[in-house]
């Protein structure tokens, strides 16, 4: 398997991003990438993309990283509907493509082995906890005015790879507990509703209450309870993003009976109202195949890197 490294001593740097919808049948266009990297989290699929000689079909919540220096394009017809999010950043270091096998990748991590600020991601995986990734880069898109000294972007964009770097990484492992709590977390999406409470998990999986707190707490950090509502709230913002919903039917189908509740609770999980949260982060760049947007390279990233070739069409 593929893996790149991330150095983040110093942050990554934004470039552009947004958000591509197309009725198909579409295809990608051919594109090069002149030392930036692309992240596209697929919401619809399937996708077909290549790049260089390597052929990926990209299914909804998987990644595909798109190294620099190199040409990319669609090689077959998307015939449904696509949808993906995108977003192109540069390293301030040269970064490292190497093979390794994923398991022993998995371990090495595991073992808390790699002492630098370095992490390394898959160029292509599948996202198991994607939502926290979906609303990671909508906020990163949703951002349009920068101060003069700081771009709040950079620090989101090095988060959002720490996010993907603990989803791939933390994913279910073989062992016992973790592949029983792995189940109890896909029971409860699928089973989620405004009543569900620890006594009707533990229930379902044969466990007391109290243990099936604690073997939940020792495995993802949260209680039961907190994590059903950690489900809620989640619900609420994807809602919130990517939805026209008025905020009261956003509660009904984040699984709260009353919407005082919800919303309380979900200023107290994400420091804003309901409100607040949908007009800060659904602001972003929708673009579909007949508006393409072609950016200039920042000359904040121009300064800070000394590997970008010079601007021009793919080379020959």
């Amino acid at each position: 398997m593929l893996f790149s490294t991330f150095t983040l001593e110093k942050t990554l740097l934004y470039y552009k991003g947004g958000e591509f919808v197309a009725q198909g049948p579409w295809r990608h266009r051919r594109m090069y990438h002149k030392g930036d990297y692309e992240i596209i989290l697929c919401i619809k699929g399937p996708i077909y993309l290549q790049i260089n000689d390597q052929r990926y079909t990209l299914k909804p919540h998987e990644v595909l990283i798109v190294p620099p220096f190199t040409t990319f394009y669609g090689y077959q017809d998307s015939q449904d509907a696509v949808d993906f999010y995108w977003l192109h950043f540069f390293s301030q270091h040269k970064e490292d493509a190497f093979n390794s096998d994923e398991d022993e990748m998995t371990a090495e991590v595991k073992a808390k082995q790699n002492k630098k600020r370095k992490i390394f991601l898959p160029m292509y995986f599948k996202l198991h906890d994607y939502e926290e990734a979906t609303i990671l880069i909508h906020q990163i898109l949703s951002i349009h005015n920068e101060l003069s000294f700081i771009e709040e972007r950079d620090y989101l964009v090095s988060a959002l790879l720490i996010q993907l770097y603990k989803s791939y990484f933390n994913r279910p492992d073989s062992s016992e507990d973790s592949t029983r709590i792995s189940y109890m977390k896909e029971w409860i999406r699928a089973n989620m509703s405004s009543t569900l409470t620890v006594a009707e998990i533990a229930d379902r999986v044969h466990l007391n209450p109290d243990y099936l707190t604690r073997l939940f707490k020792r495995c993802t950090g949260m209680t039961t309870l907190q994590y059903l509502n950690h489900v809620k709230i989640e619900v609420a913002t994807l809602l919130l993003v990517r939805t026209e919903m008025p905020i009261k039917q956003v509660a009904d189908n984040s699984y709260f009976n009353d919407p005082k509740v919800f919303m309380r609770r979900f200023k107290s999980s994400m420091g804003l109202s309901p409100s607040e949260y949908r007009k800060s982060y659904n602001l972003i760049h929708l673009n579909n195949p007949h508006v393409d947007p072609q950016i200039p390279i920042p000359k904040r990233i121009a300064d800070s890197i000394d590997y970008i070739p010079e601007n021009g069409d793919i080379p020959e």
